[in-house]
């Protein structure tokens, strides 16, 4: 792999990591449905055009294939969004960067559950260590007053199972299809979707202050627009197994802007979730013959 790709790679991490930071702050002022509805119209406007000038006729697929779309949408953009959104709101930017590191895991699991994948030893021990790892955090989320941050992780957990069922289900249709047009289409079916159901909400609501209004923009151009197509183009460069071991970046650039911008002080529960999801995450992704789907693991959060 050479340089660039490198640097792309590391941007990528860097594009999803800020997410729980700007998407902290843009949700002062915004619901998390008005959100959804500003990513889905951005994101399918920018990411079809440009996929239409890449890949001309093949933009628009068969009407088998947008019915697979539709379903692929539903999971890996509409609950997956929704819920990262809905558990931001309620729980921690550091707690959020962490628990996306689920997403590869709980890939991988699926792919063993639905027999695409050969359960090893060395896998199963990464998956028992970042089940335990969540655990924790949740059994120690259980005690606080409300139950508000408790419901906040279950939701990222959710929406990280939700896109990693995604990631298992899609690669037929990532065979047949540009990975650019695929993601376009989930974006903009989710846009046919989402704003029927975000009707109650300002989607330009009146007490947004400047300051929430520049990281709605963040996260418009980040984890949204940049994200998408640095990934695709470093997709086309290297394996993507090779993604697996970047990702554990995104959580410690979570956590350190999250102290940083948010002062947000994580505890040693934290702590010992980070080491357990972590470890388990190298053990699953670093080990010898992975299967691609199971390596896609960059979230649409």
């Amino acid at each position: 792999m050479d340089a660039a790709t490198r640097r792309m790679l590391i941007a990528v991490q860097f594009c999803f990591g800020v997410f729980p930071i700007v998407g902290k702050i843009a949700l002062g002022g915004f619901q998390p449905r008005a959100i959804l509805v500003w990513r889905l119209a951005v994101g399918s406007l920018v990411l079809l055009a440009i996929a239409a000038v890449r890949h001309g006729r093949a933009v628009l697929p068969s009407g088998k294939d947008l019915l697979q779309l539709f379903g692929l949408s539903v999971l890996g953009v509409i609950l997956n969004q929704l819920l990262f959104l809905e558990g931001l709101q309620r729980t921690t930017a550091v707690n959020a960067g962490l628990l996306i590191t689920v997403i590869p895991v709980a890939t991988m699991a699926i792919a063993v559950l639905l027999g695409r994948e050969a359960l090893t030893r060395r896998r199963s021990i990464g998956m028992t260590l970042s089940v335990a790892g969540v655990a924790a955090l949740f059994l120690h989320r259980g005690a606080d007053v409300g139950g508000e941050r408790l419901r906040g992780d279950i939701y990222i957990t959710i929406n990280a199972i939700s896109y990693s069922f995604y990631l298992v289900l899609a690669k037929p249709v990532l065979l047949r299809l540009p990975q650019l047009v695929v993601v376009a289409w989930l974006f903009l079916f989710g846009l046919f979707l989402v704003p029927w159901f975000a009707r109650d909400v300002a989607w330009v609501p009146d007490g947004a202050t400047q300051a929430q209004w520049l990281a709605l923009g963040g996260v418009l151009l980040f984890p949204t627009v940049l994200a998408y197509l640095l990934n695709t183009i470093v997709l086309s460069r290297t394996h993507a197994s090779t993604t697996a071991a970047y990702v554990m970046l995104q959580p410690f650039i979570s956590a350190g802007l999250g102290i940083v911008m948010l002062g947000e002080r994580p505890g040693p529960e934290v702590a010992f979730t980070a080491v357990c999801v972590l470890a388990g995450l190298w053990l699953v992704s670093v080990g010898p013959r992975r299967h691609p789907a199971a390596s896609a693991v960059q979230p649409p959060s």
